[in-house]
């Protein structure tokens, strides 16, 4: 598969540079508070990539937890849709056959940092629970959404439990993570097109 732009540490590098960007920087200390209070080093709950909308962004994309190839150490260290991994390839790649602009989407995950158990392996109620502060922190950082999209068993609950009432339109549906495994399940890559299609003709 073509890899992502990730793939070149020197792309990485130069984006790292950038998430203290204004439209970023909110985002990613939102990271670092994150970081702080579940004991692990800055860096290690992935950082917004600087070339996504940030809060400026119109739509927010919510999926489970970060991947290996977002971990600091394992990958980017970026919630990309640049990662050289199969997931944010598939994104990415309905994004360009759909028209949908990176400056206009900001991806967070229901769980914002690494979970317990296998890499990358689904999030617990628990883990959803406790990161329903930051779910809501974010969302509160980024005035500008009004579309939110949930990729995943995992990112709907996690949207449930945040309790979140703003005046904003949740694209309706059970449309699946965008990873392989979500993708292959029956009806999966339609529902998801179908889904990126329709945000696609709200965002124009």
């Amino acid at each position: 598969m073509p890899n992502g732009r990730n793939a070149d540490p020197d792309v990485v590098a130069e984006k790292i540079a950038r998430i203290r960007d204004p439209h970023v920087r909110l985002l990613n200390s939102l990271a670092d508070v994150i970081a702080d209070s579940v004991g692990l080093p800055h860096g290690h709950v992935p950082y917004v990539d600087p070339d996504q909308g940030g809060i400026g962004a119109r739509m927010l994309v919510l999926l489970d937890n970060p991947s290996t190839k977002a971990e600091s150490g394992t990958g980017s260290g970026l919630l990309s849709l640049d990662n050289n991994d199969r997931t944010a390839r598939n994104c990415r790649e309905a994004y360009e056959r759909h028209g949908v602009s990176h400056a206009d989407v900001v991806h967070w995950n229901a769980v914002p940092f690494p979970v317990a158990g296998i890499k990358n392996g689904g999030s617990t109620p628990a883990e959803r629970t406790r990161s329903v502060q930051w779910t809501k922190a974010f969302v509160e950082l980024c005035p500008r959404i009004e579309i939110v999209l949930l990729l995943g068993a995992a990112a709907r609950d996690g949207w449930a439990r945040s309790g979140i009432d703003r005046d904003l339109y949740v694209v309706p549906g059970k449309i699946p993570h965008c990873s392989a495994r979500g993708l292959n399940t029956g009806g999966g890559r339609e529902r998801f097109e179908s889904a990126i299609a329709q945000v696609a003709e709200m965002l124009r």
